[in-house]
C-alpha cells in the first residue's frame, strides 16, 4: 500500500487496543472480528478478512518439567484447569494480555489461577518469559506454539523445550486479521486492505509464510482444510 507513509510504534501488548484507538494506526495481529476480545476493546475498531489462521495457545516448559504435566494429560491434551490447581507445578501468564476466549475466562475466573506467576510490561515479553523459565522461576508459560518456534531459531536451542496443547481447545482454531481504529480514514484503509487480500492469500509467498510460523508439526492437513475452507471463503 505505497499510498500511504507506514512507521511501526513498539506498544506492550496489554495497552495495545488502548493506544489504537487514541490515533490513526492499525494493529496487524489481532483476532479476526475481535473474537477474543473484550467487548471493550472491541468498541472503536474496524476489523479486515482474515490474514492468518493458527490453533490457540498451549503450555511451553522445559523438559524437567514432563512428568508433573503430563500427569493432567487426557487424549493428548493438558487439561489446564486441574494442572493449575497442582501447585507442585508453577506456571506462569501476563495479566491482562488477551488470549483465548477460553483462557481469559480462567485467569479471570478460576480462584487457582492465583497460584501462577504474573508476568507483566515491556515488549520483550515472550524473550524475557524464555530467560524467566531458564532460571527456574516457574515450570511452564502459556503462549502460541509460533513464539516456541520463533525462540528455537533465534537462539538456536531447538529441543530443550516442549510445547503441549490444550484440552480446552480441542477442536479450536483461531483466525487472525487487521484492527485499525474506526475512523474515515480507518475505515478506508480496512476496505482496501479487504480488496488486496483476495489475491494475496492466494500466493505461494503468503501462504508459506503463514505455514512456516503457524502450523504446528503434524497439523499439515487440518491446517491446510481450515485455510480454504475458513479463510479463503471469507472477503470482509
Amino acid at each position: 500500500m505505497p499510498e500511504y507513509r507506514h512507521t511501526e510504534q513498539a506498544v506492550v501488548n496489554v495497552r495495545i487496543y488502548t493506544v489504537l484507538k487514541t490515533m490513526e494506526a492499525c494493529f496487524a495481529t489481532s483476532s479476526y472480528k475481535g473474537i477474543d476480545l473484550s467487548l471493550e476493546q472491541r468498541e472503536g475498531l474496524v476489523f479486515s478478512a482474515p490474514t492468518f489462521l493458527f490453533f490457540y495457545h498451549g503450555i511451553i516448559a522445559r523438559k524437567e518439567a514432563a512428568p508433573r504435566i503430563k500427569a493432567h494429560e487426557t487424549n493428548g491434551r493438558i487439561d489446564f484447569r486441574a494442572l493449575i490447581a497442582d501447585t507442585s507445578a508453577q506456571g506462569a501468564f501476563q495479566p491482562g494480555r488477551v488470549y483465548s476466549r477460553w483462557l481469559n475466562d480462567i485467569f479471570a475466573n478460576d480462584p487457582n489461577a492465583g497460584n501462577m506467576f504474573r508476568w507483566s510490561g515491556r515488549t520483550s515479553l515472550t524473550q524475557g518469559m524464555f530467560k524467566m523459565l531458564d532460571a527456574g522461576r516457574f515450570d511452564y508459560f502459556i503462549d502460541y506454539y509460533a513464539m516456541l518456534h520463533f525462540n528455537e531459531l533465534t537462539e538456536g536451542n531447538g529441543g530443550e523445550y516442549s510445547y503441549y496443547p490444550l484440552l480446552e481447545h480441542e477442536g479450536q482454531f483461531g483466525m487472525g486479521g487487521i484492527a485499525c481504529n474506526d475512523t474515515p480514514q480507518g475505515r478506508t484503509v480496512i476496505s482496501r486492505i479487504n480488496e488486496l487480500l483476495v489475491g494475496l492469500r492466494q500466493t505461494d509467498e503468503y501462504t508459506n509464510a503463514n505455514a512456516f510460523w503457524l502450523m504446528p508439526p503434524g497439523l499439515e492437513a487440518k491446517y491446510w482444510r481450515l485455510w480454504h475452507d475458513e479463510v479463503l471463503s471469507r472477503t470482509e
